[in-house]
């Protein structure tokens, strides 16, 4: 029979501070890589260029102005809802003078409040709002530039 030799304190102390030296390292070297790594902009594709405000604030004043109000209501994670964002960063600048654009993000609790006060189920979903507070369209889904002129049109022809 052989005899393992048993391990010496110092040896295992030693084992002890390589395997912490290199948790240590790995941890800095994460780090480092984390700070260097550039800001991710995933936000940024799903939320129309205009800035994310309170947007029941923003419905309440738009309908004080008497002005048609644009609300969508959608999220910053799904695909349907970065296709219509798209969208909306195209088309709902032409409409700057005449219709007020609310961009209600239903993961904020602005965007929540407002929610409340209309009825959907899924998002993305546009409402076509008149200056009165009635909603003259409404669309669930991934509306094409073509089609959402049609409808902003048909908002300000009333």
């Amino acid at each position: 029979m052989t005899e393992t030799p048993s391990e010496t304190p110092s040896g295992s102390r030693k084992r002890t501070l390589i395997v912490v030296a290199i948790l240590v390292l790995f941890a800095v070297l994460l780090g480092v890589k984390l700070a260097a790594a550039p800001e991710t902009r995933t936000g940024d594709l799903a939320r129309p260029s205009m800035a994310q405000g309170d947007a029941v604030a923003e419905y309440d004043a738009a309908l004080a102005a008497g002005k048609p109000v644009y609300v969508l209501f959608h999220s910053l994670t799904c695909v349907p809802c970065v296709e219509i964002s798209e969208v909306v960063d195209v088309v709902v600048p032409e409409y700057s003078d005449t219709v007020t654009f609310v961009n209600a993000i239903t993961d904020d609790p602005s965007g929540q409040e407002l929610a409340a006060r209309f009825s959907f189920e899924y998002i993305p979903t546009s409402f076509f709002v008149l200056p009165d507070g009635t909603v003259a369209d409404s669309f669930t889904g991934v509306l094409s530039a073509e089609e959402m002129r049609a409808r902003l049109d048909a908002l300000v022809a009333r």
